[in-house]
């Protein structure tokens, strides 16, 4: 099954030793905007960022912020910001990157990413203690 996984997924299999497991599991990707986020956090922790980039490459698909995604980012903000309701844009760019690819989403932060189901964003529920 091909699955998404976000930046706190991404994290948390890290720390607990799932990571391999994850992706001998699933077709798991990431976004570019995880891939983002990821990086952004192994430089403020002293790691060389082309390393980082060369093991998240290597471990995951990075999907794309293309036009398809963009466009649909662009009706999501406009109307939950109609609606009073906008969500932080990073959650927005990799919630509407999955709605476009018809792939599904595994985070951990479900708050935000709940506005998004309405819009076609599928959330995963795994249990990643008995992979």
């Amino acid at each position: 099954m091909r699955v998404v996984v976000d930046t706190d997924a991404l994290i948390n299999l890290g720390k607990i030793g799932k990571l391999e497991r994850f992706v001998e599991v699933y077709d798991a990707c990431i976004t570019a905007i995880t891939e983002y986020e990821y990086i952004r956090g192994e430089i403020r922790a002293g790691v060389n960022p082309e390393e980082s980039k060369r093991t998240v490459g290597e471990a995951f698909e990075v999907l794309p912020l293309d036009n398809e995604s963009i466009s649909t980012a662009g009706r999501i903000w406009a109307e939950l910001t109609s609606r009073g309701e906008p969500i932080e844009e990073r959650d927005l760019l990799t919630g509407a990157i999955c709605i476009s690819k018809t792939t599904p989403l595994w985070t951990l932060n479900k708050k935000n990413f709940k506005k998004l189901e309405e819009f076609g964003l599928k959330l995963l529920d795994t249990d990643i203690e008995n992979l």
